[in-house]
């Protein structure tokens, strides 16, 4: 059977949802008496308003207490990882920065970004390190990238730390020098976020 969009479909009445929609939007906004959403919380009138809404879209009806307890605790369960993944992120950009003081900080913000969002996926070592700086080296191809990564993730497989710093002046970096301190700091960055699994 093949699937029809949404406004394709048709309600019991013959209207089409998108058609209900679009009126129930019109009417709220055409109400001559504006709802006033209180942002204060210690507002006269806060309490009484969270009351009515309240009574007005009572949970209880779509779940029941037990499923609305073990939903809300995986959504702050879920909320809490994507926090301690942002503070991870942040100490992990924190310790690039001190480390290669003389890299420019945009270089360090996207190979740090992209370390973050790829380093659970299933790349090899080699992918994720060329994954790092291949927005920043855009006129390498990915195949000489991947020839300057090769040592580096070999190196990787061991798990020892890299304790290479850098403090000297970027521009004066030949473009090649400057792909591979890329991918040693990309190399870093994995390793950074791998230990904080």
């Amino acid at each position: 059977m093949a699937k029809q969009s949404f406004i394709d479909n048709q309600n019991s009445d013959g209207t089409e949802p998108l058609a209900q929609v679009q009126k129930a939007f019109l009417s709220i906004v055409m109400e001559s008496e504006p709802i006033i959403y209180p942002w204060e919380p210690s507002q006269a009138g806060t309490e009484d308003y969270f009351a009515q809404q309240q009574q007005e879209f009572p949970l209880d009806n779509i779940l029941a207490a037990a499923e609305l307890e073990t939903k809300s605790a995986s959504l702050f369960s879920h909320l809490d990882q994507c926090w301690q993944s942002l503070a991870q992120g942040e100490v992990m950009k924190q310790g690039l920065i001190d480390r290669f003081q003389g890299v420019p900080s945009a270089w360090l913000d996207a190979i740090a970004t992209t370390a973050q969002e790829i380093h659970q996926q299933g790349y090899s070592l080699q992918d994720k390190l060329v994954n790092c700086v291949q927005s920043l080296l855009s006129q390498w191809s990915e195949e000489d990238l991947q020839v300057l990564a090769r040592p580096l993730a070999y190196a990787m497989r061991g798990n020892e730390p890299e304790e290479q710093t850098f403090t000297g002046v970027w521009e004066n970096l030949s473009p090649v020098e400057q792909a591979r301190w890329g991918l040693a700091i990309a190399k870093v960055a994995l390793q950074e976020m791998e230990s904080r699994l």
